[in-house]
């Protein structure tokens, strides 16, 4: 074999040894840092190819109730949802053909045994025949199905587009989450293209995926804004504010005279947080809004390719002295979720501290043994102890005296906001709001309540709902 002989097999061996090396890198790369993700896509067969052979865990609410669970053998195994409405963007569908949603997508791992630890299962299972590894883990939720179906059957009744959120303020719990329209997760497959052909907005979880103009629910942030600038606090309203040439009025063309800041909050007064956030400035404005989490990702157990939290978000660095004025009354370029919102007035009646959301509160093995517990935890001090009390007063004013009086119930005392943001594709419709949360003295739960494009005010019908939920919320924690 000559030089030249050898340098040939030299080229094709180094040609090789570089191609065997780049599978490695290409198959690594996928393993170490695109897996899960392509894993949980809900449009990959390869997790409805698991399915088959994987029994997936039982998932239950807060009491024990069984929201989806297993049935039939192996390789003939069907999904089952007992509250297939109710729990549709919350639990989700796990379907062979049209993939997965909700928490069957975010949870799958967990829910076919095959993330992390639970290869050691598997390790076991081939010493121990007793311990099968082909079933999945089980996941406890936050919820109660008796608020859960309240709140979706209540939302169905008003026959509008929105969302409610309830959550525990102290702990960032999830009480109860449903969005309008819905589906039924049992007859996904049957169902799914007619859904799709149907085009209403059934598989869009409004109460974190939408964003919406908060309207005056967001006055609760520049109240804080307010509060803490220090600057004075009274207002002559005429009705009217001009900024940059153009005006800002209070709905129906209302004047309040000689107001402050509590009677302006109470009533709803356009003017006057116009007039202050200006006063304000932009820089303290924002500083506070994103203590309170706005234009911030929050983590959720919802969170995967199609099914995620929406930031709320606004473009301050292009405002000037009009958009933040309208910002302060919630208008503006300012875009938030029914989650975000809720989490808001969690804050308030939480001596300012805004804790994280969450629907998991454990995973447990088939054997029952535990393996994750989740913790309550605070995501931002939003704001001080005094002035979350302050604002809390007057959101039992705005309930006991103001635009919220429809919100009241005879079991506790509420205290809440409302609001009516203008959809600027048509002056006549409304996204109402109402958020707040209850006993005034000692929060048990929160609420955000969303009704969209309607023809009525936050106090017409997002108040007297959420007054209802509150009473039979209250009611079942009792």
């Amino acid at each position: 074999m000559n030089i030249k002989e050898n340098r040939r097999m030299l080229v094709v061996l180094i040609g090789l040894i570089i191609m065997f090396l780049g599978l490695i890198f290409y198959l690594s790369y996928f393993t170490i840092f695109e897996a899960k993700e392509i894993v949980n896509h809900p449009a990959n067969r390869r997790d409805a190819i698991k399915v088959a052979a994987f029994k997936r865990g039982t998932i239950v609410d807060r009491n024990g109730e069984v929201l989806a669970q297993t049935e039939g053998e192996k390789y003939k195994y069907t999904r089952v949802y007992p509250h297939p409405r109710a729990y549709a963007h919350i639990v989700g569908y796990s379907s062979r053909t049209k993939g997965s949603s909700g928490l069957e997508a975010s949870y799958s791992e967990e829910l076919l045994g095959t993330k992390g630890s639970n290869i050691l299962r598997s390790i076991r299972a081939f010493f121990n025949k007793d311990i099968d590894s082909d079933v999945g883990n089980n996941l406890t939720l936050t919820t109660s199905t008796k608020i859960q179906q309240y709140i979706r059957d209540k939302l169905a009744e008003s026959g509008e587009k929105g969302a409610v959120v309830v959550m525990n303020p102290k702990t960032g719990e999830i009480l109860g989450m449903a969005s309008y329209p819905d589906f039924n997760i049992q007859n996904i497959d049957s169902d799914y293209s007619a859904i799709v052909e149907q085009n209403n907005g059934a598989f869009f979880n409004n109460a974190i995926q939408g964003g919406y103009a908060p309207g005056s629910v967001f006055k609760i942030i520049s109240a804080a804004a307010i509060i803490e600038s220090g600057i004075d606090q009274k207002y002559k309203d005429t009705g009217e504010e001009e900024i940059l040439g153009r005006a800002i009025k209070n709905a129906g063309g209302k004047e309040y005279g000689n107001i402050d800041l509590n009677k302006a909050f109470t009533y709803s007064v356009n003017t006057y947080f116009a007039n202050k956030v200006v006063g304000v400035g932009k820089e303290k404005f924002v500083e506070v809004a994103e203590r309170f989490m706005m234009n911030k990702q929050v983590d959720f157990d919802l969170n995967t390719k199609t099914t995620y939290l929406s930031t709320s978000s606004f473009k301050a660095s292009s405002w000037d002295q009009h958009a933040l004025a309208s910002a302060g009354i919630g208008q503006a370029d300012i875009l938030t979720t029914p989650l975000e919102m809720c989490m808001v007035a969690s804050a308030i009646g939480n001596e300012g501290k805004m804790m994280a959301p969450y629907l998991v509160s454990s995973v447990q093995s088939p054997d029952g043994s535990n393996i994750y517990t989740r913790e309550p935890k605070v995501l931002s001090e939003a704001v001080s102890p005094e002035v979350a009390s302050q604002i809390g007063k007057m959101m039992v004013n705005v309930v006991k005296n103001g635009s919220g009086k429809t919100a009241r119930i005879r079991r506790a005392q509420v205290a809440g906001k409302t609001g009516t943001a203008q959809i600027s594709k048509d002056a006549d419709k409304y996204n109402a709001w109402f958020v707040g949360y209850a006993p005034a003295k000692d929060p048990q739960v929160a609420v955000a309540v969303i009704i969209q494009d309607v023809e009525k005010f936050g106090g017409e019908i997002a108040a007297p709902l959420a007054g209802d939920i509150i009473n039979y919320s209250l009611g079942v924690l009792d």
